[in-house]
């Protein structure tokens, strides 16, 4: 895929270019943001790197993320949006519509090489990255409707700020970033029931005519909005937002010391409840305090030691953890909510146990970001029958993250596992099948296998890549520079040297 325009402003910056947005005061929020896209935006025929939507995603039954190559044959300024025509897609199975229409601005990231020589892009490019901003990380649902006041954008920005450099404790920033997500779901909620109307061509004053308990939803909806609009308070204006963080740092610090265990049960039998009560006691000593809700959702907020999830099937909201240690009684299986890029963003120090994480409607299980992760008697996989196809990953390993799994299965994925430079992986007693490549790792990976087996990959078994610049290596598979494969092992046939492909890749692509 081409290279795209990326800025890097400060915080000071991107306020004072919001502060220009709406100087005018003329207008809603969305109306001024309209008139500057008429100045800045070129019209037509620039090309640009498309990142599908969540929801377009689900309607063409395409796995996000999906990124497409497209060109822009028309802009429509007053809705922010584009029609495009596809030149090709990331995933060469993937099958789009020739041309999309009312693709959002925010969606579509210039790339540099353009094919018309004459177009302006790098403005375009520059406007589109401060409007993604604003919609992506501190829009509400009631903004378009409103006059955006330069107070009310300096204060959105400082709360965006103390969120991310740590002036706000983890804890608060999860329920605020989980506010604005629920604000913004009610308001998709809405304009997804006015569509439907406007889809059955409901234009009678008859209340008889509208779907059944469309006003009883309406309204129920609206309420939600409103309290969430006002509890949003809390946190938008900095004066009470200082109260409110004085008290709830001092809470913070008193349960700092504490290690909290919190089980998630759903309900159940009383036998079950027995069952879970009997496990609890012999799992958990009188250092930890224990406590059990019914979602995983609110167990989280109380950033726990150690999640226990009690139940068969449970949903993971989408939010990175760190430090925790989760298991299971008798087995779980954890999924995501909603569709997104990964099931779970883990970082520091972690621990899985005895679960099983499924890859419906994510690309990859887990994304370890630096840290020590342990996994031992998982089952990671994936059911879909377009795994492969679409790409979809176990574990990606990132640069400084050290996993250790032990007794797992990897099953159905295109990468069963991605081992990135500076990473370090172990597996023991391990099986990985039915993937299109078993381990993929990069130069300046490690990745040591004893008494595991891979099977059934329809590419490879272990694919390393070595930087363009770095010599491949002769011999043994083992000489690949990072690759320890014990002989208690079985790869394949059993072949190394078929099994095991060295290819050289530029990274930098």
């Amino acid at each position: 895929m081409p290279s795209v325009y990326t800025f890097s402003r400060s915080d000071n910056e991107i306020l004072q270019e919001l502060l220009k947005v709406f100087s005018s005061g003329r207008g809603t929020t969305r109306e001024q943001w309209s008139m500057q896209a008429e100045l800045l935006v070129e019209p037509v025929g620039w090309d640009a790197l498309w990142k599908l939507s969540k929801d377009f995603c689900k309607k063409f039954e395409v796995r996000f993320p999906c990124i497409a190559y497209v060109t822009v044959t028309s802009v429509d300024f007053e809705n922010l949006s584009a029609c495009v025509d596809v030149l090709s897609v990331q995933h060469e199975t993937v099958s789009l519509p020739e041309n999309i229409v009312d693709v959002p601005l925010i969606e579509l990231w210039p790339t540099i090489n353009q094919r018309e020589q004459c177009i302006n892009v790098a403005t375009t490019a520059e406007f589109i990255d401060l409007l993604r901003f604003y919609y992506n990380d501190i829009w509400m649902p009631w903004d378009d409707s409103e006059v955006l006041l330069s107070n009310t954008i300096e204060e959105r920005m400082q709360l965006w700020s103390d969120m991310h450099n740590g002036t706000i404790p983890n804890c608060v920033a999860r329920s605020i970033t989980l506010l604005r997500n629920s604000a913004i779901d009610a308001h998709e909620k809405l304009k997804q029931m006015d569509s439907s109307l406007c889809e059955g061509d409901v234009a009678s004053d008859d209340d008889s005519l509208l779907p059944p308990n469309y006003i009883s939803l309406c309204a129920e909806m609206n309420a939600r909005l409103d309290g969430l609009m006002s509890k949003w308070t809390l946190y938008e204006n900095s004066l009470i937002r200082e109260q409110y963080l004085a008290r709830e740092r001092s809470k913070w610090q008193r349960n700092k010391s504490k290690k909290n265990v919190v089980a998630v049960w759903q309900g159940g039998s009383i036998f079950e409840f027995s069952e879970i009560s009997k496990f609890l006691i012999s799992h958990v000593t009188n250092d930890f305090r224990l406590s059990v809700l019914t979602s995983v959702e609110d167990a989280l907020q109380l950033e726990p030691h150690e999640l226990v999830l009690c139940g068969h099937e449970l949903m993971l909201p989408e939010l990175p953890l760190a430090n925790i240690n989760v298991t299971s009684f008798n087995g779980a299986t954890l999924q995501a909510s909603d569709m997104r890029s990964c099931l779970l963003m883990l970082s520091e120090e972690c621990r899985l146990r005895e679960l099983t994480l499924h890859c419906s409607s994510v690309n990859t299980v887990i994304v370890m970001r630096s840290g020590t992760l342990h996994i031992v008697s998982c089952n990671v996989l994936d059911q879909s029958s377009s795994s492969k196809s679409d790409f979809a990953q176990g574990i990606v390993a990132m640069s400084g993250a050290k996993i250790l799994i032990e007794n797992c299965t990897f099953d159905n994925f295109y990468s069963g596992i991605v081992v990135h430079k500076g990473a370090q992986v172990e597996f023991r007693s391990c099986t990985i099948k039915n993937c299109g490549v078993g381990i993929q790792m990069y130069s300046g990976s490690q990745v040591e296998l004893s008494d595991t087996v891979i099977s059934s990959c329809s590419e490879h078994c272990i694919r390393c890549e070595l930087d363009v610049m770095q010599d491949a290596p002769t011999g043994s598979a083992n000489g690949f520079e990072g690759l320890l494969v014990n002989a208690n092992c079985k790869i394949g046939t059993g072949d190394l040297q078929k099994e095991v492909l060295i290819v050289k890749q530029d990274v930098s692509i």
